[in-house]
């Protein structure tokens, strides 16, 4: 068990850090100090083979604007906020519409995936992490108040990652912070997601419009492509012919879960990877590559339609009329605290 680290070049001046964290059992996360972005999570398949089941990109330049938010911390505000603009405590803020030029997506160009955090390492008998600290000034990317944050990984024996994110502000605001990993339990993306099987305790999930807005309606999941509470295949009804489907060009949606703590579990039978997710998180988004940006992963291929599948937990987006706003409203003297937890294991 322990923590290591190295230098892979330069952004804006400064050093481009990796940091690596690994448990007793070999499993190890890679994480960069630009955008607190996992690079990698290499787990062993049935046989014990350790790969890295996330994507990411062959040249390390192209995490500089991360077009794929490939395993960043995303923020200000992760997912879409409709036409970009927002009343937050009696003014009206409108930001960057960088999605279609009609949505505010993952808080801008240049959100929390294009700013260096800094970083530190701990170990202890039972674990090993990092600790990564950013602020954001007031008014950067057109958000209010200035904003703490304080993003923890840690690994432990159990093969157990969490993510934890605390944030304050000085000043009303909107918080609602994830982590873009795209997860494909191949390992090294050898082959697209279609054949995982995903469960998500969730009952309702939320309707998209044609441009990607919140519209403020739950839409249960019985009887519809998005029921997964129980395990089917991800390919089994991805392009099935339903409005919702057709609008998300796939799975692109918030899901809802049942309960305080939710749960989803992914599974690949061919190579025995599985994990579950746990967080206290109210929704979770699931996107299936549905629009793979051309730049090549680190195997040296070019990904394809369906290649992985985020598991992004967070709030609800802010939609029509300003729907689900308040769940992600945050005041002077309250604090943002969110966690996530993936377990790894064979099945």
């Amino acid at each position: 068990m322990g923590y290591s680290f190295k230098t892979i070049g330069s952004y804006e001046g400064k050093d481009l850090i990796e940091y690596t964290i690994e448990n007793k059992n070999k499993v190890r996360v890679s994480v960069l100090n630009l955008g607190g972005t996992i690079t990698g999570i290499f787990t062993p398949d049935k046989n014990g083979e350790f790969k890295n089941i996330v994507l990411g990109y062959e040249n390390i330049d192209d995490y500089f604007d991360n077009e794929a938010y490939y395993g960043a911390v995303i923020g200000r505000f992760a997912g879409r906020i409709y036409t970009g603009k927002i009343e937050i405590d009696g003014k009206n803020y409108e930001l960057e519409t960088n999605h279609l030029g009609v949505n505010n997506l993952h808080g801008g160009s240049y959100g929390y995936h294009t700013k260096l955090w800094n970083v530190c390492g701990f170990e202890d008998k039972d674990q090993v992490g990092l600790v990564l600290e950013y602020t954001s000034v007031d008014g950067e990317a057109g958000f209010p108040g200035e904003v703490k944050l304080i993003v923890k990984y840690f690994l432990n024996d159990e093969n157990e990652f969490f993510f934890t994110i605390e944030g304050e502000t000085d000043k009303a605001t909107v918080l609602n912070i994830t982590n873009h990993s795209y997860f494909n339990l191949s390992g090294n993306a050898e082959r697209n997601a279609l054949k995982h099987k995903l469960k998500i305790e969730a009952s309702n999930y939320l309707e998209l419009s044609e441009d990607f807005g919140a519209t403020g309606k739950e839409i249960e999941v019985a009887g519809t492509p998005f029921d997964f509470r129980v395990e089917k295949e991800i390919g089994k009804e991805v392009i099935a012919d339903d409005y919702q489907i057709k609008a998300g060009g796939g799975y692109d949606h918030p899901f809802k879960f049942d309960n305080e703590i939710g749960l989803a579990e992914l599974k690949d039978e061919e190579s025995g990877r599985a994990m579950t997710v746990t967080t206290n998180n109210p929704y979770v988004v699931i996107y299936t590559t549905n629009y793979p940006v051309d730049r090549k992963l680190y195997n040296g291929n070019l990904p394809e339609k369906r290649m992985a599948v985020c598991l992004e937990t967070q709030n609800a987006p802010i939609g029509f009329d300003g729907c689900n706003k308040e769940q992600s409203l945050l005041n002077p003297g309250e604090k943002y605290s969110r966690w996530t937890k993936y377990k790894f294991y064979t099945v």
